[in-house]
C-alpha cells in the first residue's frame, strides 16, 4: 500500500480565530460586570472590639479614610454633600467605618451630621478579635 501525500488544502489545522473572538467576548462581559458593581470596598482598617454583634440591615455606609476624607456608598464626598445626601435619603441606619488612625474630630463630624438629618441608628464598624 502506498501512502498518498496530502496537499496543503487537505491538511488538518486548528483555527484559533473563533477561540480568540469567544475569549474576547467573555473578557468584555466580565469587565462590564466588574464596573457595574455598586459597592466599592476600601482598605479601611477597622479598630478591634471585644464584643460586637452582626446585623443585617439596609444601611447607608460612610467611610472615613486616614487622611480625613469621606466616602459615601463608595464614592468620595465632602461634608456638605454628605449632609445633603442624608437629608434627601433619610436612612434609618448609618454605619460609620473609620480607619483606626483617623482623628476623632472627623468621626464626630459624621455623627453630628447624622443627628441633624434624623438618622435613628448610628453604628460604628469594628473588627472582631480572633
Amino acid at each position: 500500500m502506498r501512502r498518498r501525500r496530502l496537499s496543503y488544502d487537505e491538511r488538518a489545522y486548528i483555527d484559533v480565530v473563533p477561540l480568540v473572538d469567544t475569549l474576547l467576548a467573555v473578557f468584555l462581559f466580565l469587565a462590564l460586570l466588574a464596573f457595574q458593581s455598586p459597592m466599592t470596598f476600601l482598605a479601611v482598617r477597622l479598630p478591634f472590639a471585644e464584643k460586637g454583634e452582626k446585623l443585617s440591615l439596609e444601611v447607608f455606609r460612610v467611610q472615613v479614610l486616614k487622611e480625613g476624607t469621606y466616602r459615601a456608598e463608595g464614592r468620595p464626598v465632602s461634608l456638605e454633600e454628605l449632609e445633603k445626601t442624608l437629608a434627601e435619603r433619610k436612612p434609618n441606619a448609618l454605619v460609620v467605618e473609620a480607619d483606626e488612625e483617623v482623628p476623632h474630630k472627623f468621626v464626630v463630624a459624621v455623627l453630628d451630621l447624622s443627628k441633624r438629618a434624623g438618622v435613628e441608628k448610628v453604628l460604628i464598624g469594628v473588627r472582631n478579635r480572633r
